[in-house]
């Protein structure tokens, strides 16, 4: 569910803050209908925690998807699935010799079939130029919602247990999954046809880089966030981040 967050700071950064748009519709139903499809089967194999009967039972009328599973899907880690996702595509400008201050309110006169010449840190950028650039730009931004949700299944396969205990492998369909995702994924960035048709262009490793240190982050701020609820599940501020 974070991925949804990513998908709307994809567009939102176009429409409020005039930059050259981040994502398309096809894009997201390559992810919706097609990255996302493998992970979400393999989460119904998924072995139980391994102190899932020490745990009181579930109170009744206590819904499933709680204010703090909301709280983390479209608050805090959405946006900072985002945020990687914003570096990954912000590269793509830095390696052309882009400043990203000089994208503000860009879009209303380049970045499109009909725009002028664009003109940053000296570079003058013609109108094919910067169609290619924002082609780029979007599969970056697909990189780092689609790479960065294949390390997050990890963390989502356990709610409090630590993944280094409760086992990378325990899960082969996960790892089959990721395996396809990452396998799509390439084929939709470095396919010729395939990445036109969907409005992308070939990146450059570096934001593949991007997003994995900072998707590594992430995962390690799950982990602390784990051994939180585990050793003090009461403490009113954990409890913002238990579900």
């Amino acid at each position: 569910m974070p991925h949804a967050v990513t998908e709307l700071w994809g567009i939102w950064i176009y429409y409020l803050f005039g930059m050259p748009a981040a994502t398309n519709s096809l894009i997201v139903l390559s992810m919706d209908l097609g990255t996302e499809i493998p992970p979400g089967i393999a989460m119904c194999n998924e072995p139980f925690e391994s102190d899932i009967m020490e745990r009181p039972p579930r109170r009744h009328g206590k819904n499933i998807i709680s204010k703090a599973l909301l709280f983390y899907t479209y608050g805090y880690l959405g946006f900072l699935q985002a945020i990687a996702c914003f570096l990954s595509y912000c590269y793509i400008f830095w390696s052309h010799g882009i400043n990203i201050s000089d994208l503000w309110m860009s879009a209303l006169g380049h970045w499109k079939a009909d725009g002028t010449n664009f003109t940053s840190n000296g570079h003058t950028f013609t109108v094919d130029e910067q169609l290619y650039i924002n082609r780029q730009a979007m599969s970056a931004w697909q990189v780092g919602m689609v790479f960065g949700q294949m390390f997050h299944l990890f963390s989502a396969r356990s709610l409090r247990e630590s993944m280094f205990k409760h086992g990378f492998f325990t899960n082969k369909s996960a790892i089959i999954a990721v395996v396809l995702e990452g396998i799509m994924l390439a084929i939709f960035v470095y396919v010729p046809g395939v990445n036109e048709f969907l409005g992308g262009a070939p990146v450059p490793v570096w934001c593949w880089v991007i997003v994995a240190v900072y998707s590594i982050g992430i995962f390690f701020f799950n982990e602390i966030r784990k051994y939180c609820i585990r050793h003090w599940p009461k403490n009113p501020i954990v409890r913002i981040f238990k579900f």
